[in-house]
């Protein structure tokens, strides 16, 4: 059965309990088979962090199959959108849904070994890209891929969640 370790603090329970199925959900979505997904970790970190979301292999997982994966997400910065305004709680959620799913993306891509981590550093498709400026970082054929799936992701949980929510009443 997939792990999902949550790590956050000050995070309601059904919050937490989406988080959880979103991480099934979307791999399922992604295409990851249910025989790979019960041998998965996903050790998933709300808190600080540099960026908005990472994910990487486990420093634990052998590099060449990996099947532990951790993934940070910074909620602290999705608060507010691009012009300063504060989210509200509902377009919060929403966006740290979509970044999981941007960042499971990639957890995917690690798992087919499309994208890996080397001692020469991270590569797609077995081509090392560099990124020096942001408009670089935006060209990286792994994150074209994942900023292009991340929407659609988070609508299909959502649809998800709203069966979820209806079957079990919350």
């Amino acid at each position: 059965m997939l792990k999902v370790k949550l790590h956050a603090k000050g995070i309601d329970s059904k919050f937490r309990m989406a988080l959880r199925v979103c991480v099934e959900h979307t791999l399922k979505e992604l295409g990851v088979s249910k025989r790979l997904r019960d041998r998965l970790t996903v050790s998933l970190h709300l808190r600080h962090h540099a960026a908005e979301g990472e994910a990487m292999i486990s420093e634990w997982a052998d590099r060449y199959r990996p099947r532990e994966f951790r993934v940070i997400i910074d909620h602290h910065r999705l608060t507010h959108d691009e012009y300063g305004r504060e989210k509200s709680e509902t377009e919060w959620a929403h966006d740290v849904i979509k970044t999981l799913c941007h960042e499971l993306v990639h957890v995917s891509d690690y798992i087919s070994g499309e994208l890996s981590w080397r001692d020469s550093g991270l590569l797609w498709r077995g081509v090392k890209h560099d990124a020096d400026t942001l408009a670089d970082y935006f060209k990286l054929p792994y994150e074209i891929r994942a900023y292009g799936m991340e929407k659609g992701l988070l609508i299909s949980f959502l649809d998800f969640w709203k069966e979820c929510e209806e079957r079990l009443g919350f």
